[in-house]
């Protein structure tokens, strides 16, 4: 099977899936922090690829890291790129309570 990139289509199906599954109140923080759509480089494997970032929450931004198929977090250079790239997993869920609660203040 031949991976591609997610579509923002895509992107925007599974996000309101996901959503779908969060609390209000976690729907509510959603809603403050999302950004329209938007592409961000991020390095792989020493090649330059792209990943839309979601939400913003001060200096950090939540994307979708497509090739392992889940969120993740990461502050952005000031050129707006990935600084620290993450493989995480996780749902827009664990993201989201991770952009909030976890980052310091």
């Amino acid at each position: 099977m031949k991976w591609s990139p997610i579509s923002a289509v895509e992107l925007e199906a599974l996000v309101g899936l996901q959503l779908s599954e969060c609390t209000l109140r976690e729907r509510e923080i959603f809603a403050q922090y999302r950004i329209p759509f938007r592409l961000a480089a991020i390095e792989r494997s020493g090649e330059f690829e792209s990943v839309f970032v979601v939400a913003m929450h001060r200096s950090v931004a939540m994307y979708f890291e497509d090739v392992e198929e889940g969120f993740n977090l990461s502050p952005l250079r000031s050129d707006g790129s990935i600084a620290r790239p993450g493989w995480q997993q996780w749902s827009l869920q664990e993201a989201l309570n991770g952009l909030v609660f976890l980052q310091p203040e």
